[in-house]
């Protein structure tokens, strides 16, 4: 399978629209936004911030053929008080592409670009204990369940150690 991986540029922000709103229309018990609320919007969180170009808030894009079928979102920052850490969001592949390593490839792509941040040590980020695809998914990239702020659960990665991809 021939896939690209790459930060979404300003000019196809369209493209993450539409995945955005089909991650949150098919999959809503994965996220924290919801569809019809996004789909009022006339312009996204993130569509903002591709627009603008930004070096360390950004949406690593899965293209095969051209077709955007997978994205990652990184922000320089997090809600928690970390500090040095970063947070990956936003993390959807579309279901005929499954099965593939993509969220690996993705992760990995995200984490080259994060490397780049000298003030960023760990990338966090929060799933459902629920979603076990995903959970797995993110341990075998090598993220790790930690707690934090009154004994909330959240899986970070060191990213300063030497990355070795899992798959």
């Amino acid at each position: 399978m021939d896939l690209t991986f790459k930060k979404i540029p300003p000019d196809e922000s369209p493209l993450y629209r539409s995945l955005r709103l089909e991650s949150l229309k098919f999959n809503p018990e994965a996220f924290e936004s919801g569809y019809e609320e996004a789909l009022l919007n006339p312009l996204l969180h993130f569509e903002k911030i591709i627009n603008k170009n930004e070096a360390y808030k950004f949406v690593i894009g899965a293209y095969f053929e051209g077709e955007l079928i997978g994205m990652c979102a990184f922000v320089d920052y997090n809600n928690h008080g970390v500090m040095n850490t970063g947070t990956l969001i936003q993390m959807y592949i579309t279901p005929e592409f499954r099965g593939n390593n993509i969220s690996l490839h993705l992760i990995d792509a995200v984490t080259q670009v994060v490397l780049k941040m000298p003030h960023i040590l760990n990338i966090l980020l929060e799933v459902k204990e629920t979603n076990y695809g995903a959970v797995n998914v993110y341990k075998r990239a090598g993220f790790e369940v930690i707690e934090i702020n009154n004994n909330q659960k959240c899986m970070m990665l060191s990213i300063k150690a030497k990355i070795v991809p899992r798959y």
